[in-house]
């Protein structure tokens, strides 16, 4: 597999279209729901997984077997081809390379696919992606079972924190060097351990004082 150019996308809003009804697809169209995306599921039938979903979400349903160029009624930018049949897979990425949308073929050949699904640790804001280009999936996973563990709800707390004071500190404190070499010095202080350790109010301290000292510099 060549290697891959890894980009996050902005999906609020977009039109995007799953094809398929069953337990692939529906841990696809969660992920594109938690993503803002407006979602166009194609399928005459769902599993239950699905089913929750459609329950709890607004899905636009269309209780159909996929059919040639049924995506020029709805111009989705983003295609899921999810189904068990791999002739209707193929159809369905044709169609949607001739509207100019990105396809994904699940679990078919990357041949017929623009993009492949990288495995993620979600501690929002933190996104964290894996692949092993299509290696080794059980390496993969041991990866993310570690990461996951390692990297624990601190981080994402003071990315937080870090995000809230880059927005305050943009035109205010000094150049881009000065404002990195200030992001070092709290990266390097007891912040991230006082936040492991349950100490929120004092780990707080320590940023304020950090930030509050590299303003009066």
């Amino acid at each position: 597999m060549m290697s891959g150019y890894p980009i996050m996308l902005h999906l609020r809003d977009k039109p995007v279209a799953v094809v398929g009804g069953g337990r692939v697809a529906a841990r696809k169209v969660e992920r594109l729901l938690g993503a803002g995306a407006r979602v166009f599921l194609i399928s005459p039938e769902i599993a239950p997984a699905m089913r929750d979903i459609l329950d709890r979400s607004e899905i636009v349903w269309i209780k159909s077997k996929y059919q040639r160029d049924m995506f020029n009624d709805y111009m989705p930018i983003l295609v899921i081809a999810a189904t068990d049949d791999e002739r209707v897979n193929q159809t369905v990425a044709q169609d949607a390379h001739r509207i100019r949308a990105l396809c994904n073929v699940a679990n078919g050949s990357s041949m017929d696919s623009d993009f492949s699904n990288m495995a993620q640790i979600d501690k929002p804001p933190l996104t964290i992606a894996l692949s092993t280009g299509g290696k080794s999936p059980a390496l993969l996973r041991a990866l993310k079972a570690k990461l996951a563990e390692d990297i624990g709800e601190e981080y994402a707390i003071l990315a937080d924190w870090l995000g809230t004071y880059r927005e305050d500190a943009r035109g205010v404190n000094g150049s881009q060097p000065t404002r990195q070499a200030l992001y070092q010095d709290i990266l390097d202080s007891d912040v991230l351990a006082l936040l492991r350790d349950g100490k929120p109010v004092q780990a707080r301290s320590v940023f304020q004082q950090i930030v509050e000292t590299g303003i009066t510099q």
